[in-house]
Formats: structure tokens, sequence, C-alpha cells
């Protein structure tokens, strides 16, 4: 009796397995089948944590895992809230982001079973030494008290009453790498850099593409307040304290630039015309700028669409 109990269980689930296979197409009880991954990166994740302590006295993400504790005795996450203690992760994804990684994936950008395509697919990284770049900043100082480079990280800061990088100058104040050697007139062109923020940093531009026929630049990447902007339009959110991947692409000849962040696109519009362009990073002060303004970067590349 036990053997016969024993088959007939093993050629249910044998035959329910089958179902499955069928139904899967060859991934059986895959529940993710017939969904699309969205892209999902660091600023869609906003942690809420007991609001008197530091985030890092409840959360912590270490090597790709995210850790949350929490006391019973705990406040809640806001002041306002009548809620019991928590630590969560709220996953916050804008309708801006949804409709461009949806744009991404009607130009075949992606595809819909996998994350973001890498944006640099199709491009050549150029030859790129520290004698393309050139360092600006005020010009009564000494280069090291807004600069250095040290362990492959460009560190740059500028104050708002420092003077501008050169005598007579009319603009504000900057700390800037101009990357020189590859000044373009056509073509598609790539910047791409891992960049981070410190918060307090803001009313600053921290890349542009310099050159355009009735603007100075074609782009501006500026902080305000923690959010990442295109000029005074934002783009996204939580930009503070963390490293982003940035790739800035400016096709000249369709008159187009686009700009990724962590590989989603937020950013697709015109340029501003112009006959020669080149890449810039670091701080350039703005409008509302606010005292210190600092940004680090790494990882560096600019790169040729292939013809």
């Amino acid at each position: 009796m036990a053997s016969t109990t024993f088959a007939a269980v093993t050629l249910v689930l044998f035959f329910s397995w089958l179902l499955l296979l069928a139904e899967g197409g060859g991934n059986a009880g895959d529940p993710t089948r017939g969904f699309v991954a969205l892209p999902l990166t660091a600023s869609h994740m906003k942690v809420q944590w007991p609001y008197d302590l530091r985030k890092g006295e409840r959360y912590s993400f270490e090597n790709g895992v995210h850790t949350l504790k929490v006391y019973s005795n705990d406040k809640p996450h806001s002041k306002e809230s009548h809620t019991r203690p928590r630590t969560e992760v709220r996953i916050a994804i804008s309708t801006i982001q949804l409709f461009s990684w949806l744009l991404l994936l009607a130009e075949g950008r992606v595809d819909s079973g996998s994350t973001n395509a890498d944006p640099t697919r199709g491009f050549v990284a150029l030859p790129l030494t520290a004698s393309h770049m050139k360092v600006q900043w005020p010009y009564d100082l000494r280069k090291e008290e807004r600069y250095s480079f040290a362990n492959g990280v460009h560190t740059l800061k500028v104050y708002s009453n420092d003077k501008p990088f050169k005598q007579h100058s009319p603009t504000k104040p900057r700390t800037e790498v101009h990357i020189t050697g590859y000044d373009y007139s056509s073509g598609v062109w790539q910047f791409e850099g891992h960049g981070f923020v410190p918060s307090g940093t803001s009313g600053v531009c921290i890349m542009q593409v310099f050159g355009a026929s009735e603007h100075a630049s074609t782009l501006m990447v500026r902080v305000y307040g923690g959010n990442l902007a295109i000029y005074r339009s934002k783009v996204l959110p939580d930009i503070y304290d963390r490293w982003f991947r940035l790739n800035v692409i400016h096709n000249v000849d369709d008159g187009e630039v686009k700009v990724y962040v962590d590989r989603s696109l937020v950013y697709k519009g015109p340029d501003h015309g112009g006959k020669s362009h080149y890449f810039k990073f670091g701080v350039y002060a703005q409008n509302d700028d606010s005292r210190l303004m600092e940004s680090r970067w790494k990882g560096i590349k600019i790169l040729r669409k292939k013809s």
C-alpha cells in the first residue's frame, strides 16, 4: 500500500511539473514569466527609520545586502506620525523615470526581459590621460587648495566667495576639469564618469557640454538641494552622498542630447547649436549657490560612436 501511494504521488508531481514546463516555455513555474524588469538603483530606494536616530543606527547596505532593524520602543519615522516603529525601504519610481524607460524600450535600447542596456554600447573609448585634463581653479589660490587627485578620485571644491578662474573674468567661481584634445563639431560623442556630491552642495553645475550658438553651453548638469537637474529642471531626486554613473551623449548631427544616470535615461532634448564642443566636470557656481560646493569623480571616459 505504501509503495502504491508513493507511486501515485510521484505521478501527480511529475505531471504537474510537465504542465508547468509547458506553460513556462522551459522555465517551469517562474512567477516572473510575462513581467518586465524595471531599472532599480539606489535612487529609487527611500529609507525610513526612527526620526531621532541616524540612518546608520538602523539601516545598512553592504555587499549587496540590505540590513534593517528596529526596536519596539523606537520612535516612529517622523515626528508627526502616530504609527509604530519602522525601518523600511520605500520603492519609488517617478513617472519621468518610468516614461524614460518605456521610451528606451520603444527605441529598442533595452529588451523586455533585461535591465537597462549599457549606453556606451556601439561607442569606442578614446585614450584619456592626465595630459587631456586641464584644471581650472580660482586664480589667486594654489591648485591644491581646491583640487586633488588621489586613489583614482578627482576631488574638486569651490566657495561662493572665491575668485573666478582667471583675472577679469565675469564668470562665477569654479573648479573644473576641461577635457582637452577631443573638441568636436560633428558625430556622436559621449562623456562617462562616476560622480559623488556631498550633502549641502547646491546651486552648482557638476558637468557641462561646452559650446553653443547663443549660449555658453549645450548642456549643464546641476545640483539643487539634493536633486539632479538639467539647468533648472529637476530630473532625479536623492543624488547626495552616493556614487552614481553619469553618461552624457551628444549627437551633433541630429542636434540632440541624452543624459543617463545609472543606465536610466533621465533627460532627452535638443542641443543649443554651435560649431565646437568639449566636456567639463567639477563644480561651477550657479544661481542660489551654497557656501561650499564639492564634487568627486572617478572612471572618466570619453567615447565616440562607431562609424
